[in-house]
């Protein structure tokens, strides 16, 4: 049986994609540039301001789908403090 060879509507073959690519190499041993240093992070107090200002998801129940939205934003932020602790990035303030 034979098979059917790709045309376009105006019967002529479609040429392929790949060779407008083969000109562009990269050299992936390169040194890559030096990193920016590491800004402190700051311990953020209202993580869930952006989203109580939005009102409560147009839902059924839209009220209690708003307070579990709020809990799974500050238990991220929560995680993501810890991340910066562990990491010692975390923004100490002026606490001297």
């Amino acid at each position: 049986m034979n098979q059917p060879q790709s045309r376009s509507r105006g019967g002529q073959r479609r040429k392929s994609k790949r060779g407008g690519q083969q000109g562009h190499k990269v050299d992936l041993w390169r040194t890559p540039p030096e990193l920016p240093d590491v800004e402190p992070i700051a311990v953020p107090h209202e993580v869930g301001a952006m989203l109580r200002s939005l009102g409560d998801p147009p839902m059924n129940n839209g009220a209690a789908a708003g307070r579990y939205f709020s809990v799974v934003i500050e238990r991220a932020a929560a995680v993501a403090v810890a991340l910066a602790v562990s990491a010692d990035v975390l923004d100490q303030g002026d606490r001297d």
